[in-house]
C-alpha cells in the first residue's frame, strides 16, 4: 500500500502573527492573512483516519528487471584487491550470488509472460556459463538455467536474440547445453537462430573433446568435472572414440557452412567464416598435427618464419596489450 500526500488544516493560536502559516513548501513560511484568523496549513502524509488514502501501484516489469540486473552486474566486483585465497573464496561467491539472482529472472519471466522483458529476463538466467570448472563445493549447485532453457523452447524458439544465446553456450560443458542447441538447429523457425546455434554446436562439441582429452590424464580434473556434470555423463564421454567425435564435429561445422554460411552473428561475422575457422583448428591445430607456416618480424625487425626452426622446440607466446 502507497500512501499519498493529503492536506490537513489545523487551527492553531498564536501570538506573533495572524494568518495562515504553510509549512508545505518545503519547510518554507508564507503568511497568508485572512480575516486575520491564525491557521496553519500543514502537508502531512495521509497517517489521519479521514485523510488514509491507500493506493496500489505495481511496478513495471522492465524495473523489476533492470533492478535485477544491477545486482547481478554488481555481484561479479569485489571492488578491491584481492590475494589467492581472497579471490577464490570471491568467484564461488559471485557464483552463488549470481544463481540465486538468475532463479528470480526466471520467476520474473513466469509471472509477466507476456511482456517482451520476459525473454531478456531468460536470457540473463542462462548468461552464466561455467568455462572453468571450479570445485562444485566453492560455487554450489543451481538449476534455475534449466527452467530458463525449457521456457525459452516453448515459448521462444523464433525470437531472433535466441541466437546469441546460442552462441554464448559453445564454451560450455553441461550436457543440456548440447540439448538446448540440438532443438534450436532442428526446430527453429528462424533461420538465424538455426544457424548460429548450428555453429555453436560445433564449438561446444570439439571445445568438450579438448576437454575431454585432458581430462583423461588428469585425475584432478576429472573429478572436478565429475562433481560439477555427473559421473555417467563424464564417463559417457571418456569412452568415446576420439575420432567419432571429430567426425561428429566437422559434419556439423560443414553444415554450417553449406546451409547458413551468410547468416550474421551478433559481432559481425558469419556463420561461414567462424566455422571455417573452427573447421581449420580441428584439422590443422589438433594435438600432434603438423604445424602451420606463420612467419613475423621479430623485435629487431628480421622476417622469422616457423619452418626455419622445424625439428626445434619451438615456444610460441601469443600476447597483447590494451
Amino acid at each position: 500500500m502507497n500512501l499519498r500526500p493529503t492536506f490537513g488544516i489545523f487551527l492553531i493560536p498564536t501570538k506573533e502573527r495572524k494568518g495562515f502559516h504553510d509549512l508545505s513548501n518545503k519547510g518554507r513560511e508564507v503568511i497568508l492573512f485572512i480575516q486575520q484568523i491564525p491557521v496553519v496549513i500543514f502537508l502531512v502524509l495521509g497517517l489521519m483516519g479521514p485523510c488514509l488514502v491507500a493506493q496500489d501501484t505495481p511496478i513495471p516489469p522492465r524495473v523489476k528487471f533492470q533492478a535485477l540486473l544491477k545486482e547481478y552486474q554488481g555481484a561479479a566486483s569485489s571492488g578491491k584487491v584481492l590475494t589467492d585465497q581472497e579471490r577464490l573464496a570471491f568467484v564461488g561467491q559471485a557464483y552463488i550470488q549470481r544463481d540465486k539472482i538468475a532463479s528470480k529472472f526466471v520467476d520474473l519471466a513466469l509471472k509477466h509472460p507476456g511482456d517482451p522483458i520476459a525473454l531478456d529476463a531468460l536470457l540473463q538466467a542462462i548468461w552464466q556459463v561455467n568455462t572453468t570448472p571450479w570445485p562444485v563445493e566453492i560455487v554450489g549447485r543451481n538449476n534455475s538455467w534449466l527452467r530458463a532453457f525449457s521456457i525459452l523452447v516453448r515459448d521462444h524458439l523464433g525470437s531472433e536474440k535466441l541466437g546469441q544465446a546460442c552462441m554464448r553456450l559453445s564454451p560450455g560443458f553441461r550436457k543440456e547445453y548440447e540439448t538446448f542447441l540440438r532443438t534450436v538447429m532442428e526446430k527453429s523457425p528462424s533461420k538465424a537462430n538455426r544457424g548460429q546455434a548450428t555453429i555453436a554446436l560445433g564449438n561446444f562439441l570439439a571445445n568438450r573433446k579438448q576437454r575431454v582429452e585432458i581430462i583423461k590424464t588428469d585425475p584432478m580434473q576429472s573429478t572436478a568435472f565429475e562433481n560439477l556434470f555427473g559421473k555417467e555423463y563424464l564417463n559417457g564421454l571418456l569412452q568415446r572414440e576420439p575420432i567419432i567425435a571429430d567426425r561428429e564435429v566437422e559434419a556439423i561445422l560443414k553444415l554450417a557452412i553449406r546451409d547458413y554460411g551468410h547468416v550474421k552473428c551478433e559481432d559481425g561475422g558469419t556463420v561461414g567464416d567462424l566455422a571455417k575457422a573452427s573447421l581449420f583448428a580441428l584439422r590443422s591445430l589438433g594435438v600432434g598435427a603438423k604445424a602451420p607456416e606463420i612467419e613475423g618480424r621479430d623485435q629487431d625487425g628480421l622476417l622469422t618464419r616457423l619452418g626455419d626452426y622445424r625439428g626445434k622446440v619451438v615456444v610460441l607466446d601469443f600476447w597483447s596489450e590494451y
